[in-house]
């Protein structure tokens, strides 16, 4: 979204928000190898659902940078259904069901989504602030959605690389640094975009 007469969506990432991320491997005796990815200086509130989760302030302050969202955010959208742009809940109260709002159609087959939720009121909104979805937006809806893995960064012998790993995958997830949670949507279909 670029346009500044319209609000930024909650889930946006500020420039002043960006911290140092000093990362160490650390021994610990619960991790399936003893040893798992850490920052030098942790802090419980750094693991969430078995992985270590990239750092930002949480003060909205500098510039929105549009094209990447708040790891924080992002989370707290996709695990309590909150809409990414005004972060109410995101659940129509009238069908049961979750909103989606994409530039592209979404391929079903997978039925997985990082993009948090948009709630039925905001969709208006969105797509007349979004170069993309003023050209082409496609709505999906689905009663049901549960964490399936995070978005992040694995460290390896074989180097850091972007990767999708499943909540269930442990032992990768001992050297990832999550920057979106997965969820696994039910029912995925196509919807009218208001």
């Amino acid at each position: 979204m670029t346009s500044t007469a319209l609000r930024v969506p909650h889930v946006v990432a500020y420039s002043e928000e960006t911290v140092s991320l000093a990362l160490t491997v650390l021994v610990d005796e619960w991790a399936l190898s003893g040893r798992r990815l850490s920052y030098i200086d942790p802090a419980a509130s750094d693991w969430g659902l078995g992985v270590l989760w990239a750092r930002q302030q949480s003060h909205r302050l500098g510039r929105p940078q549009y094209d990447e969202l708040h790891t924080l955010r992002q989370r707290e959208c996709m695990l309590h259904r909150l809409c990414q742009v005004c972060a109410r809940p995101a659940l129509d109260s009238g069908t049961g069901r979750l909103s989606w709002v994409f530039h592209e159609k979404v391929p079903a087959a997978s039925g997985r989504l990082s993009k948090p939720p948009t709630c039925l009121r905001c969709i208006p909104e969105a797509r007349a602030a979004c170069p993309r979805l003023r050209q082409e937006a496609h709505v999906y809806s689905s009663p049901d959605d549960k964490p399936w893995g995070v978005k992040g960064i694995v460290f390896s012998s074989g180097g850091p690389a972007r990767q999708d790993v499943p909540l269930t995958d442990h032992a990768t997830l001992e050297f990832t640094l999550a920057r979106a949670l997965i969820v696994h949507v039910s029912d995925l279909r196509p919807e009218r975009a208001p």
